[in-house]
């Protein structure tokens, strides 16, 4: 399912009552990892609301066994949180030697596993919107990123594989770090790259609703 501006959103205690009540319909032991706002959310804590759980590298009969369960689920918690698989995404590249297990109890038959925040940052750095940003500036509250690590990596293991134009990916890390750090440092990283410098913050949205999801 894809996103619409009039879906309801949700909080992490909602997220979390949803994946309950699919682990309790689950017929056997299934690992799923989370990415997008749903693991900045699950793993980290970040404020921000989703309107759905995004999956990711899952196989079909998994996918339509958690699908099932999902269905299951609405119907016992009332809660219409949509679920999506991608089977594509820019991701630096040894992301699942670092996959870590969100911490969340009462699972059943569900395991629920996230990228470490750096490979999460970065590939939300793609479409870098608003909402994107705040659900990376809400990790970087609780538990800080280091700006030498998101761009040691950014630079050594997502911008070699990534699907898009080197320049406009850059410029989106830079709004990132403008975000994190501020301007003077992210204008450090525009020349460093050679890009234009962010001449300003994106605006706060503490939700998806001000743009459409792809």
């Amino acid at each position: 399912m894809s996103w619409a501006p009039n879906q309801a959103e949700f909080d992490r205690t909602q997220l979390v009552t949803f994946l309950r009540a699919v682990g309790r319909n689950l017929p056997e032991p299934l690992t799923v990892i989370v990415i997008g706002g749903s693991a900045a959310i699950l793993g980290y804590y970040s404020p921000v609301r989703t309107s759905d759980v995004d999956l990711f590298d899952l196989s079909g009969s998994d996918f339509e066994a958690f699908r099932t369960a999902s269905a299951i689920a609405r119907d016992e918690t009332g809660l219409a949180i949509g679920v999506e698989i991608a089977t594509v995404a820019d991701i630096p590249d040894s992301y699942q030697d670092r996959v870590r297990k969100a911490k969340i109890s009462g699972l059943e038959n569900l395991r629920v596993a996230v990228p470490d925040k750096y490979d999460l940052a970065l590939s939300k750095a793609l479409r870098c919107m608003p909402h994107d940003i705040e659900a990376i500036a809400g990790i970087h509250e609780r538990r800080p990123f280091s700006i030498r690590t998101l761009v040691e990596r950014f630079e050594s293991e997502l911008l070699p594989i990534a699907n898009m134009d080197r320049r406009i990916l850059c410029s989106n890390v830079t709004m990132i770090a403008a975000r994190l750090w501020g301007m003077a440092e992210a204008g450090k990283l525009a020349k460093r790259w050679d890009v234009a410098e962010p001449t300003g913050l994106l605006p706060r949205a503490m939700s998806k609703r001000s743009t459409p999801r792809r």
